[in-house]
């Protein structure tokens, strides 16, 4: 089911955001996109994975970004949570008088901690990073959530819209049109590669070929 949320006004350029399941389908639409005519600058795919470092059988060239799917970078803040708890029940048993009251900021403290540290940032940082519409960035995160990934593609053409929701919605994506370029960037402990190569030059095996 496709999701037309258009921007209304002139633009110089557009982003379509494709919300995809994983799949052959997103090979095949990147595919069809391209024979379109869009630049391999103006075409990125967000993914999830819990083993970032392992390549992704996009078509050769593919730009994609992926998120960690991990407690990475969280150390610091529980680290925080359990000294707050500890220094509090010091100070509660050392000087009650003051101790008790620290006590219970330490542990409202520690309580923010551990609630921060349980809420997944999806892909959030990205979609604030690059500023995109913050009612349309509330459903595409909920969607990366769920397991979906997130296909950007940019034109300057406006007569190009229709064609690439049309492939988009071929390999079953709810689409959103943006009157203005969107780019993902790897933000976040989010890394960017590109298909058949390592950042650096170090090529990897393209496994999905040219198809």
């Amino acid at each position: 089911m496709a999701e037309d949320r258009a921007v209304p006004g002139q633009s110089s350029e557009y982003t379509v955001i494709g919300v995809m399941d994983e799949g052959q389908e997103v090979n095949q639409a990147i595919v069809e996109v391209r024979e379109l005519g869009v630049g391999p600058n103006d075409l990125a795919v967000v993914l999830k994975r819990q083993s970032p470092d392992e390549p992704e059988p996009f078509p050769e060239g593919t730009r994609y970004i992926v998120v960690p799917d991990d407690r990475r970078g969280l150390e610091v803040p529980i680290g925080f949570a359990i000294a707050f708890i500890i220094f509090g029940i010091f100070f509660a048993i050392t000087t009650p008088a003051i101790g008790v009251p620290t006590l219970i900021v330490f542990a409202s403290l520690a309580a923010i901690l551990f609630a921060g540290s349980l809420t997944r940032v999806g892909v959030t940082p990205i979609l604030t990073d690059m500023e995109a519409p913050r009612e349309e960035s509330e459903t595409w995160n909920d969607q990366f959530e769920m397991g979906r990934l997130l296909v950007f593609v940019n034109t300057r053409d406006r007569r190009m819209l229709r064609p690439i929701r049309e492939a988009l919605q071929r390999g079953g994506a709810n689409y959103y049109i943006i009157d203005r370029r969107l780019e993902p960037r790897a933000i976040h402990q989010a890394i960017l590669y590109k298909a058949g190569q390592r950042v650096g030059g170090e090529s990897v095996p393209d496994r999905a070929g040219s198809a």
